[in-house]
């Protein structure tokens, strides 16, 4: 290249840069990038841009990134088409400015300007402030990000990002008897490991994930899982639980567990240090149909009916705090009785969804909030579609998905808690998934 544009030959240059451009990857990227800027190939060098934006996560794992230059490394904070979370892009700015931070830390703040500070996750902003000096010691860098919190709302702890995770949703399809993982950015499904056929003979029930295994419980209370990150991984059966029909949450290292279809006050605890359940303490209501989520360190029993003839839907909340073994009644209930509702939490509370009303013989599609701050219920938006039963939700990056229930079991909806809509988002066709155990993974 360097002889060609000497020598001015312009169509060679062409050439070169077009094989070039066909030879570029994360290995390549840096050195063609550093062609087409002293050669001035301007074609070349947005194919380097693109790829740049299109490809931060895997140029980010290379030496060669801290020696980019201050213009570029703006052009990747800025982009709004830059594959990558704020919360990203920021730890891998903070990163470049050590490097070299003598001469870097004067354009620090400029580029920390680049940022959507309020697309930050409140735990990872409050991190930044505890832990990063470059933050906490620029009066300007700290007026940013209050007035970013201050623009956001709820309550968090201070928690730092992994910044090569991409949280994605998981189903578990009958049809191809395989795992599928969706990504809600790309709209891209993809197949993963297959499901065991002890699992599908004995009926999947409910799922979770810990750490970097996939849980799940069927209707006998056989109790399997699989480490989801490593594509020849096998599931493996653990001691079995003596619930039936369980309903499961993860919190703090643990799988909490109770019966969802018979009327029931039993809570059993799973620990994978010892592969052994427990009995826990009894609630003081006995129920079924209801719904199950950890939050703010306790697990929530939400609503449920009533054991009787009438066998009427509750609005009442009961709570469980693993540091006293003790169970208390949460002092508000919830707006609206119902039962076989679904709950799922955020950093910022709980989100309970759908159900039956008994009263009316009719499926709901109103959805509640408890605010981790006031502790109290109030009415969202109603979801699009009326959802009770066979359905499951979970949360990635703060938004709430909700997929199955009420002969919409191809259909994924999404609430965003920055608009206050719920949106129709996917459909999943081809699929019969079993719509209880659809979970958020870590990959």
């Amino acid at each position: 290249m360097g002889v060609a544009h000497m020598m001015q030959l312009q169509r060679l240059c062409d050439s070169i840069a077009i094989f070039l451009e066909d030879d570029l990857d994360p290995r390549s990227f840096f050195q063609t990038k550093n062609i087409a800027n002293r050669y001035n190939c301007k074609q070349l060098e947005e194919k380097c841009n693109q790829f740049g934006l299109q490809r931060f996560k895997e140029i980010v794992q290379s030496d060669e990134f801290m020696e980019l230059d201050e213009k570029f490394i703006s052009f990747l904070m800025e982009s709004k088409e830059t594959k990558a979370k704020e919360e990203v892009k920021c730890k891998m700015l903070l990163a470049w400015t050590k490097h070299d931070i003598d001469e870097r830390k004067e354009c620090f703040l400029s580029l920390l300007m680049k940022f959507q500070l309020t697309k930050m996750t409140l735990s990872y902003r409050r991190f930044l402030v505890e832990n990063e000096p470059l933050l906490y010691r620029s009066f300007e860098s700290l007026r940013l990000l209050t007035i970013s919190i201050l623009d956001s709302t709820g309550n968090s702890s201070s928690k730092d990002i992994n910044w090569g995770e991409n949280k994605q949703l998981v189903v578990f399809d009958k049809t191809s008897q395989r795992m599928h993982s969706h990504d809600v950015d790309d709209k891209t499904w993809t197949p993963m490991q297959t499901i065991d056929q002890a699992i599908i003979q004995n009926t999947l029930y409910s799922a979770v994930v810990m750490e970097t295994y996939i849980y799940v419980i069927c209707m006998n209370g056989s109790f399997y899982r699989l480490e989801y990150a490593e594509s020849n991984a096998k599931w493996e059966q653990m001691t079995n639980t003596e619930l039936q029909y369980a309903r499961a949450v993860a919190l703090d290292g643990f799988v909490y567990g109770i019966e969802y279809q018979n009327y029931s006050n039993i809570m059993e605890r799973y620990d994978p240090s010892n592969n052994k359940w427990s009995r826990l303490t009894n609630k003081s209501l006995i129920l079924a149909w209801e719904a199950l989520v950890a939050a703010d360190g306790k697990v929530f029993c939400i609503a449920g009916r009533n054991q009787g003839q009438q066998g009427q839907p509750t609005n009442k909340v009961e709570i469980y705090d693993p540091v006293t073994s003790t169970w208390s009644m949460d002092n508000k209930s919830l707006n609206e009785a119902r039962d076989c509702a679904f709950a799922t939490s955020t950093e910022e509370g709980i989100y309970v969804m759908g159900g039956y009303d008994l009263n009316q013989r009719s499926t709901l599609i109103n959805v509640e909030f408890r605010s981790s701050v006031t502790k109290t219920w109030m009415m969202l938006k109603p979801m699009k579609n009326a959802r009770a039963g066979a359905f499951s939700s979970c949360v990635i990056d703060e938004k709430v998905y909700v997929i199955g229930g009420n002969g919409n079991p191809a259909n994924i909806e999404a609430y965003d808690p920055e608009t206050k809509e719920w949106k129709i988002i996917e459909t999943i066709p081809g699929k019969n998934i079993f719509p209880r155990a659809t979970v958020a993974i870590s990959i």
